[in-house]
């Protein structure tokens, strides 16, 4: 798949894009069969995991109307198929409550979304480096002039941080006020993880503001924000459900 994106005539395959647009659909229908069939009030991790999946696809596809991320779009993919597996393969347990109140709904939701875009913002960030990198050693033609523009993909990375950061900090912000007790036992690691890359975002925005980030710095900024989040939403749960 990867190198029908990347053709030898500079033209991209539409084979491809076909396929992925087919996986979409396929992946969506298999959300709502997966909802529909659960017998319990419970979204398990794996669940969450294949709803973020989706959507951070659905997200990278429709921005590459506007700027090319080809080279990760087979990487996203890949990732949805390994959830989708994940899923299918390991029993479901204890997970996220579908019976819960507007309020703590609303803060899941938005949760979901901060720790999506900032995925992307992830993403893209590796894209930055990948592109700083084949700049720097001149093999940009590997690619076949595929790959965007390295000022726009900077321009993009830092909207969306900018963007995930003030969805974290509503998502904090919501915590505090629809759960009961954010620093329970339940809950206390996942808003210090939380709080923690929250931090972290922000001070990679205001260094890059001020200053200028050089594109490793600002690759390792995002790697330690994404793996925080990543830990805060999951790692319990992951521990719980999978290891034990």
């Amino acid at each position: 798949m990867s190198k029908a994106f990347f053709s030898p005539h500079n033209k991209v395959s539409k084979l491809p894009h076909y396929i992925l647009y087919a996986a979409i659909v396929g992946h969506l229908g298999f959300i709502l069969v997966s909802t529909l069939n659960n017998q319990s009030e419970q979204l398990s991790i794996t669940q969450v995991a294949v709803l973020l999946a989706w959507l951070v696809t659905v997200t990278m596809v429709a921005a590459n109307a506007y700027i090319k991320n080809l080279v990760f779009l087979p990487v996203v993919s890949l990732f949805s198929a390994l959830f989708i597996t994940l899923q299918i393969l390991i029993p479901q347990s204890t997970g996220i409550h579908i019976d819960m109140s507007f309020g703590l709904i609303i803060h899941i939701i938005l949760s979901l979304f901060a720790f999506g875009v900032l995925s992307i913002s992830f993403l893209y960030a590796l894209q930055l480096g990948y592109i700083n990198y084949q700049l720097k050693h001149k093999q940009i033609s590997l690619a076949n002039n595929q790959l965007p523009p390295l000022l726009s993909v900077e321009n993009i990375l830092t909207k969306l941080m900018i963007m995930g950061t003030v969805l974290l900090a509503i998502t904090l912000v919501s915590g505090f006020i629809f759960v009961p007790n954010m620093l329970a036992d339940g809950y206390a690691h996942k808003t210090i993880l939380s709080s923690l890359g929250f931090l972290v975002y922000v001070l990679a925005l205001v260094l890059h503001h001020f200053s200028g980030l050089k594109t490793r710095v600002l690759v390792t900024f995002n790697l330690v924000g994404v793996t925080l989040l990543t830990l805060a939403y999951f790692g319990s749960r992951l521990v719980r459900e999978i290891i034990l």
